[in-house]
């Protein structure tokens, strides 16, 4: 999906349209964390389980409002997403993080349209409806930890948690 996703970032129609240097779908914010909390809740995310990976199915184009900036976003099928969601933040809860938010439901950014004319963005997704990325199977997820500066994002990997049995890497991986 990310490859599909990256193509339409190749091809905007001008330098209007920022596309977003990372792809990814934001689940769940944690909010500050002391070590001893997020050692915690590392060991209490390593046993999250769900008998089935979590289908990931693109259904369009949408743009949506963020902290003052209009951003063009590839919606995905919220239920499944939702559901690994609460799970992780029941874990986080187990874990005594303080506070966590859900940040659904949501899609993944692919690009700062703010400058861009009203009618430009309509065509545009009045274009590109119909094309859809292929439903992917997800069997893990990664925690980052970000920075304060909204202008130049700043995200570092912490760790990664796999939820779910059944994942085959497609052979382009191997």
């Amino acid at each position: 999906m990310r490859l599909f996703l990256r193509g339409f970032q190749d091809f905007l129609p001008s330098r209007d349209w920022k596309p977003m240097p990372l792809l990814y779908l934001p689940l769940v914010a944690f909010g500050r964390m002391q070590p001893q909390v997020w050692e915690e809740l590392d060991q209490t995310l390593y046993t999250l389980h769900l008998p089935a990976p979590a289908g990931l199915r693109h259904t369009g184009f949408d743009v949506s409002l963020k902290q003052n900036r209009i951003m063009l976003e590839a919606t995905v099928e919220a239920s499944v997403i939702d559901h690994l969601s609460v799970k992780i933040r029941n874990h986080a809860r187990l874990a005594g993080v303080p506070s966590t938010r859900s940040l659904l439901p949501s899609g993944i950014a692919l690009a700062d349209i703010t400058d861009v004319d009203p009618d430009v963005c309509s065509l545009w997704l009045a274009t590109h409806r119909h094309l859809f990325a292929r439903t992917e199977e997800v069997c893990e997820f990664t925690v980052f930890k970000t920075g304060k500066n909204r202008e130049n994002p700043f995200l570092e990997v912490m760790a990664e948690y796999q939820f779910a049995e059944g994942f085959t890497p497609p052979s382009n991986l191997l």
